[in-house]
C-alpha cells in the first residue's frame, strides 16, 4: 500500500481507490490476503472474467467478447507448444494483428494424445477450475493437441 500512496504524496487529501486485477497464489505468498477475498473453496474465482481498457480515455470496464478472436487455435497451440506470450494488438492501426512466428514440434505429442481427462486437465491447463465447463476444456486441450499433430504433418510432408 505504501508503494501506491507514493505516487499521491503530493497530494493532502482525496479518497484511494485500489483495483486488483489478476492475481494468483505465488510462493512468497505476497498476494494471498488480497486475494483470499476471491477465492472459492480455495479456488481462484474472479469477480469478473475479463476487462478492456480505453486506451484514450483510461477508463477500465468489464468486458465481454463475442468470440475468442481470430485464429484461435493457431495463436493457443503456439503458446501449448512453448512459445512466448505475445501482444497481438497494433495500437497504431487499432487492429489484431497476428505477425509470423515458429515454434518446435510439440514435444511428446503421442503420449499427451493417449492421457486420461484428468492427466490432461492437472498438467496442460494453467486454471482448470475456473473453466466454465470441464467437457469443453478437455475437448479444447485435446484439440489443440490433434492441430498441432496435423500442422507438424503437413510441415513434415513439405520439407
Amino acid at each position: 500500500m505504501n508503494s501506491i500512496k507514493s505516487f499521491s504524496d503530493h497530494v493532502q487529501c482525496g479518497r484511494l481507490k485500489v483495483h486488483l486485477v489478476g492475481g494468483f497464489r505465488d510462493d512468497r505468498q505476497l498476494s494471498q490476503k488480497l486475494t483470499h477475498q476471491l477465492l472459492k473453496n480455495e479456488n481462484h474465482f474472479p469477480i469478473i472474467y475479463g476487462i478492456a481498457v480505453n486506451i484514450k480515455t483510461a477508463e477500465i470496464y468489464r468486458a465481454s467478447f463475442q468470440g475468442p478472436g481470430p485464429e484461435e487455435q493457431l495463436r493457443a497451440a503456439r503458446t501449448l507448444a512453448g512459445g512466448p506470450m505475445i501482444s497481438i494488438y497494433d495500437a497504431e492501426t487499432e487492429q489484431l494483428r497476428i505477425g509470423p512466428y515458429s515454434w518446435t514440434p510439440f514435444p511428446h505429442v503421442d503420449f499427451w494424445l493417449q492421457q486420461d481427462d484428468k492427466q490432461i486437465l492437472e498438467n496442460l491447463s494453467t486454471s482448470p477450475l475456473l473453466f466454465f465447463s470441464w467437457l469443453s476444456l478437455i475437448s479444447y486441450l485435446f484439440s489443440l493437441v490433434v492441430f498441432l499433430v496435423f500442422i507438424f504433418l503437413e510441415l513434415s510432408t513439405v520439407i
